[in-house]
């Protein structure tokens, strides 16, 4: 699960209802952001409905973003399938590989990650690139493994190793 500590700066990327931001909001200080607006709205509504202070920004992923965050949490679209179409769809849609966003958002989060901050993410066990990828520039720990019908997924923490 997502580790974090009361006062901590926590980002959520692509929110969605707001759910892991939220329950990050009683003890942090939280930004979450979706490209999608519908899912913006959506999870302005909730914090406002549950009466807790979370910052909600249209943008993708971290785009427009300074940090520094002490954990990042990303549970990424992985589906193998082109993006476009409706929100609804682009919601699962990972790409011609399905680890295009993956792979974009690793370029981007360490610039805002703060000194001896997590980042936590979902990552399918098939996605060999993607996990190669997070091996080279993180130091990366398996937190929890589930067996889906059709696929197995890893919660990774990943840390900065410098």
């Amino acid at each position: 699960g997502v580790e974090v500590r009361p006062g901590e700066r926590v980002l959520e990327v692509g929110t969605g209802t707001g759910y892991v931001a939220l329950h990050a909001a009683k003890v942090a200080s939280v930004v979450a952001t979706d490209v999608n607006p519908h899912a913006v709205a959506l999870a302005r509504r909730n914090a406002i409905a549950n009466r807790l202070p979370l910052a909600v920004v249209r943008c993708d992923q971290l785009r427009g973003l300074r940090g520094p965050f002490d954990a990042i949490a990303f549970n990424p679209p992985y589906l193998i399938e082109e993006i476009g179409g409706d929100w609804a769809a682009r919601a699962w849609q990972g790409g011609a590989a399905g680890d295009d966003l993956i792979l974009r958002f690793f370029g981007e989060a360490p610039a805002r990650l703060a000194p001896g901050g997590r980042i936590y993410l979902i990552v399918p066990a098939n996605r060999e690139r993607a996990l190669a990828a997070a091996y080279e520039r993180f130091t990366v720990r398996v937190a929890a493994e589930k067996a889906l019908f059709f696929e197995r997924l890893l919660a990774l923490e990943l840390t900065d190793p410098r």
